[in-house]
């Protein structure tokens, strides 16, 4: 299995995951062009993507999905309430999904992670004995996400923000509230608290992502969940900004 991540953040969110038989895109949530051009950094055609599968409906994880899926003919799967929150272009196809699916060779197991758009999803997405988490969008860390995360070889995981940083920042408090509660985003200490509880020898790389821009830093990021997990883990764990294409990641 292979994956990298197109975008991560609140200006758009997308990540590319190809196995042995299929490719496949999670969420697209920057246009149809910016997600193409962030393809061709990697060479990939986007009419070779299989599928494209939704976490959630909020804009930036599906503002480009009904012209992007249009324009090259792919299939959209997500739980029914996400595809019947968006707007798609009549005659496009759509698939409900059922609990855990399939698609070509990829198991997609998706576990309700607590956010303030409902519903939404966490993927464990697996090919054969390799297994990518995908957590991100989660106010709280709940017994059953640390139960799927538990089974990846490869975690791309929420950092979100530095408390102090959010609560000192510019933000009006009703966002700073809505960020920091129970149905918002993970803080730094979240996440790497949450890896410390996790981490395992099976465990290969972790990507942290959707970093606030305005409310955190790659370093302290880095830094932060360094302090939970332990320098030994420094060389698997990376962090992706908003407004880069990750390198290709390999399981």
């Amino acid at each position: 299995m292979k994956f990298c991540i197109l975008a991560s953040g609140s200006r758009g969110n997308s990540i590319f995951i190809e196995s042995k038989y299929g490719r496949f895109l999670v969420d697209v949530g920057l246009s149809a062009r910016q997600i193409e051009l962030r393809l061709s950094n990697h060479e990939i055609d986007p009419g070779s993507i299989d599928a494209i599968i939704l976490t959630h409906a909020h804009r930036d994880h599906v503002y480009g999905v009904s012209v992007f899926a249009n324009r090259h003919h792919i299939p959209v799967y997500g739980h029914p309430e996400t595809l019947s929150a968006i707007r798609f272009k009549p005659n496009q196809m759509l698939h409900e999904w059922q609990s855990p699916f399939r698609i070509n060779d990829v198991h997609f197991t998706p576990f309700r992670v607590s956010h303030d758009c409902e519903p939404t999803f966490g993927y464990l997405v697996s090919e054969n004995s390799h297994s990518l988490a995908i957590c991100t969008d989660l106010g709280i860390v709940t017994e059953q996400v640390k139960e799927h995360l538990k089974k990846a070889q490869a975690i791309i995981l929420e950092s979100n923000h530095d408390p102090d940083m959010l609560m000192n920042g510019p933000y009006p408090w009703h966002l700073k509230d809505r960020i920091a509660g129970r149905r918002g985003h993970l803080s730094n200490h979240d996440a790497g608290q949450l890896l410390k509880e996790i981490q395992s020898l099976h465990l290969q790389k972790v990507v942290l992502g959707h970093l606030s821009e305005e409310n955190n830093t790659p370093d302290l990021a880095l830094n932060t969940v360094l302090d939970y997990v332990g320098a030994p883990m420094e060389p698997i764990i990376e962090v992706v900004e908003q407004r880069t294409v990750s390198p290709v990641y390999r399981l």
